[in-house]
């Protein structure tokens, strides 16, 4: 059986994803990895997370959705007020991470913006960075729903939702949603969560 391995805010701490995968044993022939978003801001090495989620995605079929984040990093090549928020949000530590590669940040932007989808559906569950509004089908979410959202109703759609976004000390089980950030940018875990097991790996 197919092993999917999601992971969540991981925020520039390279050092802690690569270990996560190492523990999970990886393999791209028989995983599928779900990444839901917020690789930049906050931590040291965002510049290496994105290469490493681009190469991922690129070589390994991973899925890459896209985190709040992630949204502020693109719009902010062409929008004045997403940069304004993006400065309040982390983009000091992300700007330092390529000050030596000021030349990859726009492609990056570009790249982001073309590969990162909002949510990954399959049979048993919906994979989005932030959450779903309860009893509103998935195709008329709207995007900042699934981006900024913070709940722990039931949402109601006859899956479970996975996400992060919502920090938590560990990984959090809900009626229909599990919330696996477990604040690795706030000095916790990074957490793995593996399904169907429900296996988590740390780091």
């Amino acid at each position: 059986m197919m092993r999917y391995l999601v992971v969540s805010d991981i925020h520039g701490d390279i050092e802690k994803f690569e270990r996560v995968l190492k523990k999970a044993e990886y393999q791209p022939d028989k995983d599928q990895l779900i990444l839901l978003g917020d690789y930049v801001d906050r931590g040291p090495d965002s510049r290496e997370v994105v290469k490493k989620v681009k190469r991922l995605v690129e070589e390994d079929g991973a899925i890459a959705l896209k985190g709040n984040h992630d949204d502020l990093f693109i719009r902010a090549k062409h929008e004045s007020k997403a940069m304004e928020l993006w400065k309040l949000n982390g983009a000091s530590t992300t700007f330092q991470s390529y000050k030596h590669h000021m030349e990859e940040v726009y492609h990056d932007q570009e790249w982001m913006r073309d590969h990162l989808d909002m949510y990954y559906e399959t049979e048993h569950y919906i994979f989005v960075h932030a959450g779903l509004k309860p009893h509103i089908p998935l195709e008329k979410q709207e995007e900042h729903t699934m981006l900024w959202t913070r709940h722990t109703d039931e949402i109601g759609l006859g899956k479970t939702v996975v996400h992060g976004h919502t920090p938590v000390e560990d990984v959090a089980y809900y009626r229909d949603h599990i919330d696996i950030d477990t604040g690795a940018v706030y000095g916790g875990k990074l957490s793995l969560l593996e399904l169907p097991s429900h296996q988590v790996y740390t780091a």
